[in-house]
Order: structure tokens, then sequence, then C-alpha cells
């Protein structure tokens, strides 16, 4: 049963998605992402125990690098790295820890002229937290 209520909420979350045109916020934990820039959307998401927690990114390619930040500041956990486990076909893909172990940023630059799909895998550690991001590359 608790599987079921998570994938409804995780439904209905896809359906609400979040604008580089302000912070996406999260005061409470871990729904994600925390903010995003560039010219970009990130559609929420929970980064929970799944080992491949699906996450979605329109990006528009003005040459410009797509970055959101992970996990809110103001929690006492600590990740020890952040890798890009799979690369991008179409683009450069990176993944940083920053505030000092507590927060971690991923972003994407698509190759110039390109538009049409892309996706690239991040895991997080400890505990091997995994995300597959689809990417959806617009011409501007």
């Amino acid at each position: 049963m608790p599987n079921v209520v998570l994938r409804c909420v995780l439904l209905l979350l896809s359906l609400f998605p979040v604008s580089c045109a302000g912070i996406a916020g999260n005061q409470q934990g871990p729904l994600q992402p925390q903010a995003v820039t560039g010219p970009c959307t990130v559609h929420r998401f929970f980064l929970s125990g799944l080992r491949s927690v699906p996450v979605e990114m329109t990006v528009r390619n003005i040459g410009q690098v797509c970055a959101f930040t992970l996990v809110n500041p103001d929690l006492q956990y600590f990740f020890s790295a952040a890798l890009v486990t799979e690369a991008g076909a179409h683009g450069s893909a990176r993944a940083a820890l920053v505030s000092g172990g507590r927060q971690v940023t991923l972003t994407y630059r698509p190759e110039p002229g390109y538009a049409g799909s892309d996706r690239f895998d991040v895991t997080i550690e400890p505990n091997a937290i995994g995300m597959a991001v689809k990417v959806n590359v617009q011409n501007p």
C-alpha cells in the first residue's frame, strides 16, 4: 500500500513543472529541485530511496547551462559523492557537491544546434541514490 501512495504522489507532482523563473522552493525535505537556473524547466520529484528516480528536464538550446540544486541545506545530512554515471549523448552533464556536501548541483549543456531527446544518469553517495534525467532539448 505505501508504494501505491508514493506512486500517486509522484504522478501528481510530475504534473506541476517548476520553472527557472523562480525558486523551486522546498523547505520540507525530499521534494526537489531546490533551485533551477538557466533556460530550462525541471519537473518536481521526490529524492527517495528508489534506486532510479525519474527526473524530467526541458532545455532551450541557446548555449547556456541548465542547473538545478538538490537537497535542503537545512537538513543535517551530508553526501560523500555525486557522479555522472552515464553521460548524455548530445550534451555535457556534471554533478558536484556544494555547501560542504549538504547539496548536489547538476548541470547540463546541450551541444550547439541540437534539438531532441537526451538522457544522463547520476548517482549520489552514500546509499547509491540514482537519478535518470530525461532531457528534452528545444531550439530557441
